[in-house]
């Protein structure tokens, strides 16, 4: 019995505070925290590229940081949007190749429109496909989520799963459709996806160190979980959607062919994939061919983040500036778009400057409610004793205060947010941070019921659990906000429902606390995909009877 979170790739309210700083500037100060782990950098400004680490890598020792081998994550998915627009240059394929051409023959679609499915909707995060296939699971191991997912998990899901709603679908970020794209890719050139990145992309681009196996003698950088070293993944079937390592010098080479396209012999491809197809709103941009676009510094910038269990990565290209910025880490606590962010020249507005006023209770009263993102993203609004709280999926809700009717801002954090009406009425709301907005639309679904605590009267729930059959869980408060980290895995805010009953917003699962005689907290209940997983609390040493 697996209970796993999929994730490569998060959308948060990020904020530094190093702001105007070079790269190398930005991750020092970031790295500072870390438990463990380092943070290696490569930033491209003009003609002068520097390379420089920062936190604790022992493993280092002896080598250029720019030499050193880090997973990458999800901006594998930008190669393998590169890998489609390339196939499409040799003809192997085309934008609107449906799955149904391609597997027809293997799969009998429960659903034509599955079958009906590009292999650009796949690139563009638009086929409709869920994050990660409901089967998943089944070839799952805690360590190392992708590793047991293959081909045949990959077809039978694909024989049986059904879109939900009606397309066209709008962007909506799936693991499963770049990692079934990578797949498909590679049996139209007759060898392995990794085997046809290496052949079209990396060695063109002269990018040796960058493969799902690198060469022998490069040095991996060792992967931690917090505090803690934790394994490195593999992939299978889905290797398309993260199974990518790569060094800081490869990743500038490729940050400079994305800069500089027509200079490589990649050209064609490049403008195929470089050009939009679709909007990505919950990003505030749109994307191409498996890469980003967005604004940065009010400048048009490129960009990806990664992220596995033990690793996280940031690219991004500002081709107007000449600029191209690499961040590679060996922690899971430190996003690669967070120290980027740390250079931003636009310093953001200080919260202790803004001030407050007084909205009546009746005009606070038009804005609670669910704005989506997309299908996996949305903020929630609530109105609790006259205060409006927010917060965005697998984020704390923090209050908002008013500085005008249908403007607010955060004190815990440097952005606003703007309640856009259209008639009279609260139609979506922006989000304003880091330079960037992303809009998210009002659903007419109303908002969750959750009671909102201090975060002292949630403590006597942290503690550390031991799920039957897996790794132990632990419960902090952060932020005023009930987190769950089943060991291995990303730290999850779950919220009150009811006494002693806390769901998740970014998975369908609920925790359930129970209580021994005297009402102490003695263990919990996990409910998700019908599986009832209980788990004793592990009794602190404190707690232990005396002798």
């Amino acid at each position: 019995m697996k209970f796993i979170f999929w994730a490569l790739l998060g959308l948060g309210m990020i904020v530094s505070t190093a702001h105007g700083r070079t790269l190398a500037e930005a991750a020092a100060q970031m790295a500072r925290p870390l438990k463990a782990g380092c943070v290696v950098t490569g930033e491209r400004v003009g003609d002068d590229v520097k390379y420089a680490i920062s936190g604790a890598a022992p493993e280092a020792a002896g080598v250029p940081p720019e030499k050193l081998v880090f997973e990458i994550g999800s901006i594998s998915k930008v190669f393998t949007g590169l890998l489609l627009a390339q196939a499409v240059v040799d003809k192997k394929t085309t934008l609107e190749t449906t799955l149904g051409t391609l597997l027809g023959e293997r799969v009998k679609f429960g659903d034509p429109r599955v079958a009906a499915i590009t292999l650009k909707q796949l690139a563009t995060h638009t086929s409709g496909l869920p994050r990660m296939p409901d089967n998943a699971v089944a070839g799952a191991l805690e360590d190392d989520p992708y590793a047991g997912y293959d081909e045949k998990l990959l077809l039978s899901y694909l024989a049986s799963a059904r879109l939900e709603g009606e397309g066209p679908f709008t962007f909506s970020y799936s693991n499963l459709g770049m990692g079934l794209l990578g797949h498909l890719l590679g049996e139209r050139y007759g060898i392995s996806w990794d085997q046809a990145v290496a052949e079209k992309i990396c060695r063109p681009l002269g990018m040796q160190d960058t493969a799902v196996q690198p060469q022998a003698g490069l040095r991996l950088a060792t992967p931690h979980d917090g505090g803690k070293e934790t394994k490195p993944w593999h992939f299978a079937a889905l290797a398309g959607c993260g199974a990518l390592r790569s060094t800081a010098a490869d990743m500038m080479k490729f940050g400079e062919a994305l800069l500089h396209p027509d200079k490589t012999p990649l050209k064609p491809a490049f403008a195929l994939a470089l050009r939009p197809q679709a909007e990505a709103p919950s990003l505030g941009g749109q994307i191409g061919l498996g890469v980003l676009m967005g604004k940065f510094d009010g400048e048009a910038a490129l960009y990806h983040d990664g992220g596995t269990g033990g690793f996280c990565s940031g690219l991004q290209v500002l081709p107007a500036k000449g600029i191209v910025r690499v961040a590679l880490i060996s922690s899971n606590e430190l996003a690669g778009s967070q120290v980027i962010a740390g250079t931003a020249a636009t310093k953001p507005v200080d919260p202790a400057t803004q001030k407050e006023i007084t909205l009546p209770a009746e005009a606070l009263k038009q804005y609670p409610g669910v704005y989506e993102l997309d299908r996996d993203s949305r903020f929630t609004v609530l109105l609790r004793d006259g205060k409006l709280y927010v917060n965005l999926t697998a984020q704390p809700f923090l209050r908002a205060f008013a500085r005008a009717p249908d403007r607010f801002f955060y004190k815990a954090v440097a952005a606003e947010i703007a309640f856009n009406r259209h008639e009279g009425a609260v139609q979506s709301l922006t989000l304003f941070q880091n330079g960037n907005e992303i809009t998210a639309k009002r659903s007419q679904t109303p908002p969750p019921d959750y009671k909102l605590r201090p975060g002292k009267e949630l403590q006597p729930y942290a503690g550390k659990y031991e799920l039957m059959g897996l790794k132990p869980m632990t419960v902090t408060v952060v932020a005023g906000t009930l987190f769950a980290q089943l060991e291995g895995q990303p730290a999850m805010p779950v919220f009150e429902t009811a006494t002693d009953r806390f769901e998740y917003d970014v998975v369908k699962a609920v925790l359930v606390f129970t209580r021994d005689d005297k009402q102490q907290i003695n263990g919990l209940t996990l409910l998700q995909n019908g599986m009832t997983v209980p788990a004793p609390r592990v009794k602190s040493p404190t707690s232990a009877p005396k002798p």
